[in-house]
């Protein structure tokens, strides 16, 4: 059975290293022929590396099984591993960083079948330097406001809109934040919100995180991505692949 499992990982490995998406797919063909507890020995094999790249190919609207059997402190590595993949667009715009934070973040965590999960990956993650960082991005602009030419310090907006658009999307297990807030699915408040109400000291957190920053939230995200980035390549010791990696990056307005 070990050499099963070790073949196993490594066929995926060497898909992941190739295209991802047809790695998952073969971990999905795998999941049809042995339990998932074999399924969790075959992913404790694999390195970080291989999760990152096969799960950073999946959304809420396609979810994979790896998914769903990570443990949180591989998706608290996942999360802290993913920036060294982030695409120059990716890097280079602040609204598209934030969808792309916050579109990774949702998926990971709302994929999962308990609030018991959902609650300890959110803790896992925020005891991460640089998990709280990636964590705090989504948030960012809602929670500080872009800073006006006559405001040098960011306003705290902690106030959701609760008038319903009639586009209320979502999970039947969302919130009770989010369901009296009519928040769908797709809004980053939404997400905060399920924060809020599963793990209260991971959002205090987050805001403590943001508040402790003097600057505006385009200057903020720029210096969360280049700590992301330095931090990554730490934990990953770096090769070659990466060296080119920036290591700053600036925001056009």
């Amino acid at each position: 059975m070990n050499n099963l499992i070790e073949i196993a990982a490594a066929e995926i490995k060497q898909l992941a290293d190739i295209e991802p998406k047809q790695a998952s797919k073969k971990f999905e063909l795998m999941a049809n022929t042995m339990t998932d507890e074999v399924l969790v020995e075959v992913i404790e094999h694999m390195d970080i590396v291989t999760l990152t790249q096969i799960n950073s190919h999946h959304d809420i609207s396609c979810p994979s099984i790896m998914s769903e059997l990570m443990s949180p402190e591989q998706i608290r590595d996942i999360v802290c591993q993913q920036p060294l993949y982030w695409e120059e667009k990716i890097k280079s715009n602040a609204d598209e960083l934030i969808q792309h934070t916050f579109d990774f973040l949702t998926y990971l965590i709302r994929i999962q079948d308990s609030e018991a999960k959902q609650t300890r990956i959110l803790e896992c993650i925020a005891e991460d330097p640089a998990g709280l960082f990636y964590l705090s991005i989504p948030f960012i602009e809602y929670i500080l406001g872009p800073s006006t030419e006559n405001d040098n310090h960011s306003h705290i907006n902690d106030n959701y809109d609760d008038e319903d658009d009639g586009e209320t999307v979502g999970f039947n297990n969302r919130s009770a934040e989010e369901e009296a807030h009519s928040l769908s699915i797709d809004d980053p408040r939404s997400l905060l919100a399920l924060i809020r109400e599963l793990a209260p000291d991971v959002e205090k957190a987050i805001k403590n995180l943001l508040r402790s920053e003097n600057s505006s939230w385009l200057t903020i995200i720029n210096k969360f991505v280049s700590e992301l980035v330095i931090q990554a390549k730490e934990k990953n010791q770096v090769t070659d692949e990466y060296a080119e990696v920036d290591d700053m990056f600036s925001f056009l307005d």
